[in-house]
């Protein structure tokens, strides 16, 4: 009975590394559920009975090991469903059955496609199979079981304890509960982070908004302040040219008034020899004469 189980589990780990294709190496915890596999599968009722009924054991039968010393000629299997891609041996037959010229390069070409695209097809299949096993395991490994909250009593002190069924429910209760709060937490922390996210955008909005608008003031306050000095420089102009006309006006009238100017300087020219001779005779009717009668005659600077 233990032969059967030897080569399950022989195939059935050659089986696990030929999927895994090396990448996931075995260790102790891998040995139990390839064992109990294989317990399952070789250590049934229906497969004990079915062992001793092809032995002829029980009931007490001799026909099923005769037969395996008589020739028996199989059957072919003619179905009507499309073949899959492991059926090479199958297309070949059917294309063998189909083409007359077996001989011609065509149809030899046409088998070894056949062939070559089946057993590829075959081969990624199966290392694909073995790569989702080998992914699947290493996921399991990774993840890591959590030891229930098992509370217990004040007096406890250490050894061994064995814990009623109802205390693994409610420890198993109140472990879903603090997964349910951390869950919770954990989408708490995302929405916060989310709001955070926005309360910034809206920020920087709002901060590129104020840039927009002190840009904006700039411009119109440098073009207010272009147009006064436009303005100040046309007032300047506008004063120069009317100083510019009045110094003109001016120069035009003095030029109509020289005629007067000179009669009156001809008239004080004339009026200035008359002066001095009267002057002279005034001075003549003052002599001054002494008591003996002689003239006295001033000094030249006395006069």
């Amino acid at each position: 009975m233990f032969k059967p189980l030897s080569t399950a589990y022989s195939a059935e780990l050659s089986q696990y590394l030929h999927t895994s294709q090396g990448l996931v190496s075995i260790r102790k915890g891998d040995f139990f559920p390839l064992f109990w596999k294989v317990w399952e599968t070789s250590f049934k009722e229906s497969t004990i009975l079915s062992s001793f009924k092809a032995t002829g054991i029980s009931p007490p039968n001799p026909t099923p090991i005769l037969n395996r010393f008589t020739n028996t000629q199989e059957s072919r299997e003619s179905s009507l469903s499309s073949l899959s891609e492991s059926d090479w041996r199958k297309m070949d037959r059917i294309v063998r059955s189909a083409v007359r010229d077996q001989g011609s390069k065509d149809t030899q070409k046409l088998r070894q496609s056949l062939h070559h695209l089946s057993i590829q097809n075959e081969l990624l299949k199966h290392e694909m199979d073995g790569i989702k096993q080998a992914l699947s395991a290493k996921k399991k490994r990774e993840k890591k079981g959590k030891a229930l909250d098992l509370q217990q009593r004040k007096e406890y002190h250490g050894g061994a304890i064995f814990w009623s069924p109802r205390k693994v429910r409610e420890a198993r209760v109140r472990q879903s509960i603090k997964e349910q709060e951390d869950k919770e937490q954990q989408l708490q922390r995302a929405e916060t982070a989310e709001l955070r996210k926005a309360a910034k955008l809206y920020k920087e909005k709002i901060q590129r908004e104020k840039r927009v608008a002190r840009e904006e003031a700039k411009k119109v306050r440098e073009k207010e302040k272009a147009d006064k000095a436009a303005a100040r420089t046309r007032q300047k102009e506008a004063l120069n040219a009317t100083k510019t006309l009045k110094s003109s006006q001016k120069g035009k009238r003095k030029a109509s008034q020289p005629s007067l100017q000179s009669k009156k300087r001809q008239k004080r020219i004339v009026d200035a020899p008359d002066i001095r001779e009267a002057l002279e005779g005034t001075s003549a009717a003052l002599t001054i004469s002494t008591r003996r009668g002689r003239n006295v005659k001033l000094p030249d600077r006395y006069k």
